[in-house]
C-alpha cells in the first residue's frame, strides 16, 4: 500500500504541515484557525505546484516537486488567510 505512493506527494504533504504548523506556532490561537492555516497551506502549495509543472522552471525542484513555486503558493494564501480572517 504504502509503496503506491508517490514520494512528491509525501514530500509535499510534509512541507505544508511544516509550513502551517509554524505560522500557527508564530500568530495562532485556536484550533480552528491551525486546521485553516493548513488547508490554505495545502491549498496553496497545490496551485503552485501545478504552476511549476506549467511553467517546467527548474528552480528548487526536488524529483518531481517544484518547491519554490509551491512554497510561494502555501505562504501566499496563508498569509491571505491571516489577513482575511
Amino acid at each position: 500500500m504504502i509503496a503506491t505512493v508517490p514520494p512528491a506527494l509525501v514530500l509535499g504533504s510534509l512541507f505544508c504541515i511544516g509550513y502551517a504548523a509554524f505560522v500557527h506556532l508564530w500568530s495562532g490561537r485556536t484550533g480552528r484557525e491551525l486546521w485553516v492555516t493548513l488547508l490554505m497551506a495545502g491549498m496553496g502549495f497545490g496551485f503552485g505546484q501545478a504552476i511549476g509543472l506549467l511553467t517546467q522552471a527548474p528552480l528548487w525542484q526536488i524529483g518531481q516537486l517544484h518547491l519554490l513555486e509551491a512554497s510561494l503558493g502555501a505562504w501566499l494564501l496563508m498569509g491571505v488567510a491571516r489577513l482575511l480572517g
